[in-house]
């Protein structure tokens, strides 16, 4: 159903569409620090330098003049900063949606963490206790549980996370069901290595190939099917015939024309700028605290990343194409 923050959004998109810099859609990294260590991440031990309460506020209106639409926080655990509150108001304030992707925990035992959030995303790896402790760490299950449940009850859109491994993958549809039972949307996705932040001991964890096909094969037709993964089918046909899943993106002869680095970006903690979080771009990115946030978002529209098969990603890709897929899962997703 078409809402009237779709017909906001819709405005801001085609007032700053055809400027030079009209970064839509952003993912913040406020922190690598976190209060978990789970099995395949070792993001926590990622030392940086990270930037001031002030400093993001200047970064959130700065995006509000250029027509963000939405910021999704993440980390590490990015509740774990004291301005976290903050700076979600300040991004609410600038009329772009607030958004974050969280173990719960935090908000577990300080609810008001939802108060200026738009949308949440909880990571939840097993519907059985015993699994997802093993994987993420214990007592984790029933604190983010309760977590989602109060996000729920808040009526505030709320979507699980879930890292596929081998010690989880047959909880896949029970997962389902879950998020299924309580209008959550899910969003499966295999363990990737090969990243700075998934933990390279932990490959012992990988899925196959194959079962990384047979997962999307299902993941499309559960949603042709109409149930509640968050997706569209192509994109999850898309990953299922990607050539080889040792190779998460490839890259370009000349400057790509993937969205990503012009629709959307992703600021690292010390406020790098990135066309995304798993770009194979060779570009060496500028940062907003030493370079300016306007020379930043220009200097990364220009890289040679050309394709992934993240399913999130191709999504956005799918979006800012206008592929009627696409479009109706974001209207649908409210």
């Amino acid at each position: 159903m078409l809402r009237l923050r779709h017909l906001k959004m819709a405005s801001r998109f085609v007032t700053h569409r055809l400027r030079e810099i009209h970064v839509f859609e952003v993912q913040a990294v406020l922190l690598n620090a976190c209060n978990l260590r789970c099995a395949y991440c070792c993001c926590p031990e990622i030392k940086t330098r990270l930037m001031t309460t002030a400093q993001w506020i200047d970064v959130i209106q700065g995006l509000a003049r250029v027509g963000t639409m939405r910021i999704k926080f993440q980390g590490g655990e990015p509740t774990l900063r004291r301005d976290f509150d903050d700076l979600c108001a300040e991004t609410q304030r600038n009329g772009i949606l607030a958004a974050v992707i969280t173990n719960g925990l935090e908000v577990a035992k300080r609810p008001t963490l939802l108060d200026h959030l738009d949308e949440v995303v909880f990571s939840l790896d097993s519907v059985t206790p015993e699994i997802n402790d093993r994987l993420r760490g214990p007592d984790t299950h029933a604190q983010v549980v309760a977590a989602i449940d109060m996000a729920r009850q808040r009526g505030l859109p709320t979507y699980v996370n879930m890292v596929v491994t081998r010690d989880n993958l047959d909880e896949l549809e029970p997962m389902l069901e879950f998020c299924e039972a309580r209008n959550v949307g899910l969003n499966a996705q295999p363990v990737l290595f090969g990243t700075e932040f998934y933990d390279a001991a932990a490959r012992h964890l990988a899925l196959t190939t194959e079962q990384i096909r047979d997962m999307h094969r299902r993941l499309a037709t559960w949603k042709r099917h109409g149930r509640g993964v968050m997706f569209s089918a192509p994109i999850y046909e898309k990953i299922v015939n990607w050539p080889d899943h040792d190779v998460l993106a490839t890259r370009t002869a000349g400057t790509s024309d993937c969205m990503a680095g012009k629709y959307y970006i992703h600021i690292a903690a010390n406020g790098d700028v990135h066309p995304c979080v798993q770009h194979n771009a060779s570009l060496t990115p500028k940062n907003i605290v030493a370079d300016g946030l306007e020379e930043a978002l220009r200097h990364v529209q220009r890289h040679d990343c050309g394709d992934c098969f993240m399913g999130y990603l191709n999504e956005r890709k799918a979006v800012f194409s206008f592929k009627p897929t696409a479009l109706r899962e974001l209207i649908l997703r409210g």
